[in-house]
Parts: C-alpha cells; sequence; structure tokens
C-alpha cells in the first residue's frame, strides 16, 4: 500500500502542476479507485466489495464522485470550461491565471467533474478531498507525504 501511496502522491502532484490535463487527473482517479479497491482485499473490510465501495462513496462526496467516474456508466464525466473569477479571489490567482482572467472578461479555464445530475465541482479539488477521505477510511495506513496545496 505504501508504494501504491507514493504513486497517488506523485501524480498528484504531476496533475497539479498542469491543471487542464485530463489524462493526469484521470490517471489520479483511476489510483484513488484502485486504492479503495486495495483497501477492501487487504481484509478486514466485509465480504462484498460492491457494498464496501457504496459505503466508501457515502462517506465522502469527493470520494464518491471519482468513484462514480471510474466507473464510467452513470454519464459523469470530465470537461474543461471557463469560469467567472470574483474579483475577491483574484488574489489567490496564479500570475498566468490572473493575465488570462484579464483578457477574457473575468474567467479562467478550469478541468471540472461533471456529475450526471449536470453539477459540476473543479476537479484538483475533488481529487483533493477524494485523497484526504481515504486517510480516513479505517484499515487505510496513514500517509506518509502529502504534496503542497494547490492552487
Amino acid at each position: 500500500m505504501a508504494d501504491h501511496r507514493a504513486y497517488l502522491d506523485a501524480e498528484m502532484a504531476a496533475a497539479r502542476a498542469a491543471p487542464l490535463a485530463r489524462r493526469k487527473a484521470l490517471l489520479v482517479a483511476m489510483l484513488i479507485d484502485a486504492y479503495v479497491d486495495r483497501l477492501f482485499a487487504g481484509g478486514g473490510m466485509g465480504e462484498d466489495i460492491l457494498a464496501f465501495r457504496a459505503g466508501v462513496a457515502q462517506s465522502s462526496a469527493p470520494l464518491g464522485r471519482i468513484l462514480a467516474l471510474c466507473a464510467a456508466g452513470d454519464k459523469t464525466r470530465l470537461a474543461i470550461e471557463s469560469v467567472t473569477v470574483p474579483l475577491a479571489d483574484y488574489g489567490r490567482l496564479s500570475v498566468e491565471d490572473f493575465m488570462v482572467s484579464l483578457y477574457n472578461d473575468h474567467s479562467v479555464q478550469r478541468l471540472l467533474l461533471v456529475s450526471a445530475d449536470g453539477t459540476r465541482h473543479d476537479m484538483l479539488d475533488t481529487l483533493e478531498g477524494a485523497i484526504a477521505a481515504l486517510d480516513g477510511i479505517h484499515g487505510a495506513p496513514p500517509a506518509h507525504r502529502k504534496g503542497p496545496a494547490g492552487p
């Protein structure tokens, strides 16, 4: 599990470095999904993997969204869309995003997870939330390292 977690953390850092890269975000999502399966396989999580996964999905909204994306059956998908940045949030933008927003009517592109019901969630925030939720699952080994916080 430590090797899997190290790979997950490294790929999350790569996704943060390329915030519009669908492929990198999908890799992190699949590693999260596989981590859930490995937790179950480690034992002590019951006898029904589907029931375990359903419980995990219900325990954390971000983790539930990632598991739905990986299941690929409920039309959850990734999309790159422009989002409006409130003026109050400008101080949190990177220099690059700030410059883009100036020329694009206060909007920047973001990678979003679009749920089956059409709600949109920032993908990097969702991945971060899902990884944090993994740490709270009973039987999960503690994270051995954390990457830097994203913008």
